[in-house]
């Protein structure tokens, strides 16, 4: 989504202060053709983050797979289907969006610190959703493209997080490997510190027996 806001800052008859984003696709400029393209990337990405945290633990992020696939579709169809378009946006599902981190937060066990964080995206992302529909917003270019940040910000902080978890999994079943290995060969060395000790105890007992 960054290329068609630095493109638009160049696109005539267009305000990126005042207008939303999705303007630019109505224009003849070559960023209509870019607007197109970026919700659906960027709509992509997210589905692959729902799709990676629930196969990294699908009882653990169902819901926040679920809403990411919601979240996906509003910006896959924002692409496909131009402004003004019922189907822009699919009539609203838009305001899944801050139940991705509301969910993640509840689902991720992470931690207070990824909690925090992850509930404030979601109330700042609804408070934009509540400015955008109340009309109230004096800049709603501006406020949108700051909102936009905050949501793949977000989504990069949240990847990394997951992404740490999974080390950290692996890591602790490495250990464990490790540690069980540990034991088994302890246990070999003192089967063996066994049987050489009755060993020792029966050539005593037939050297005895001999004498």
């Amino acid at each position: 989504m960054l290329v068609p806001m630095l493109m638009a800052l160049g696109a005539p008859q267009y305000s990126s202060m005042s207008q939303h984003m999705s303007e630019l696709q109505l224009l003849h400029h070559p960023v209509a053709t870019v607007m197109r393209i970026a919700p659906v990337i960027s709509g992509l990405s997210v589905l692959l983050f729902g799709i990676g945290a629930y196969l990294i633990a699908p009882p653990r992020f169902a819901f926040t797979a679920l809403t990411s696939a919601a979240v996906a579709a509003n910006f896959i169809s924002g692409g496909i289907f131009p402004a003004g378009s019922p189907l822009h946006g699919l009539y609203g599902i838009g305001f899944f969006i801050p139940l991705v981190p509301a969910c993640f937060a509840a689902e991720a066990g992470l931690g207070r610190g990824v909690v925090r964080v992850s509930l404030a995206a979601a109330v700042m992302i609804m408070a934009y959703l509540w400015l955008n529909l109340s009309g109230l917003d004096p800049y709603r270019g501006l406020i949108q493209r700051i909102a936009i940040f905050l949501i793949f910000g977000w989504y990069a902080y949240a990847s990394y997080q997951l992404l740490h978890m999974l080390g950290s999994s692996k890591a602790g079943a490495t250990s464990a490997e490790i540690s069980g290995h540990e034991q088994d060969s302890a246990k070999q060395i003192i089967h063996a510190e066994r049987a050489s000790r009755v060993g020792s105890v029966q050539v005593l007992d037939v050297t005895r027996n001999c004498v």
